[in-house]
C-alpha cells in the first residue's frame, strides 16, 4: 500500500472539506508551503510527528491517514470538530467530491458569502449610529456625530 498516496488523496479531502488553503496549514505546522504541496501531490508524506499534528488540527483519529481503508470520518464527527451542522458538512463533502463540476457553485457561494459579511457589517455600522444618536438624544447631548 501507498501510505503517501493514501495521505495526498485524504489531506486534499481534509483541505477542501475545511476550507483551510495551504498555506495556512504550513503556517500551522511551521513547516514551508513547499513541503505541504508535495504532501498533496504524493511525492513525500509527513513523519509521524507531522502526522499526529496534522490529525490534532483536523481531529482526525491518527490512524485514518494510515488504515489504508476508504472511510472518512463520518459527517456527525467532523460537524462537532467543525462547529457545523451535520448536514451542512455533508452537502459540502459532496461539493468537494464533485469539485470539478461543481466549480461554477462553490464560486456562487463563495461571493453569497462575502455579501452577506458585507450586508451584516453595514447593518452593524447603521445599529451603533443609531444607537450613538438615541444615546445623546435620552441624555440632550449634541456633538459633530449628528
Amino acid at each position: 500500500m501507498d501510505h503517501a498516496k493514501d495521505f495526498d488523496r485524504r489531506l486534499k479531502r481534509l483541505l477542501d472539506i475545511s476550507g483551510t488553503a495551504p498555506e495556512e496549514l504550513a503556517r500551522r505546522l511551521d513547516v514551508a508551503v513547499p513541503v505541504v504541496n508535495r504532501w498533496l501531490h504524493g511525492l513525500t508524506a509527513p513523519d509521524v510527528y507531522q502526522f499526529q499534528a496534522i490529525a490534532q488540527l483536523f481531529g482526525i483519529p491518527y490512524a485514518w491517514f494510515l488504515d489504508g481503508g476508504d472511510g472518512f470520518p463520518s459527517a456527525e464527527a467532523l460537524a462537532a470538530r467543525l462547529g457545523l451542522t451535520e448536514r451542512t458538512v455533508e452537502c459540502l463533502m459532496k461539493l468537494a467530491d464533485e469539485r470539478d463540476e461543481n466549480e461554477s457553485v462553490l464560486d456562487a457561494v463563495d461571493l453569497a458569502l462575502q455579501a452577506v459579511i458585507a450586508v451584516a457589517g453595514a447593518v452593524w455600522e447603521d445599529l451603533d449610529r443609531y444607537a450613538d444618536r438615541a444615546v445623546r438624544q435620552a441624555f440632550g447631548w449634541k456633538g459633530a456625530a449628528e
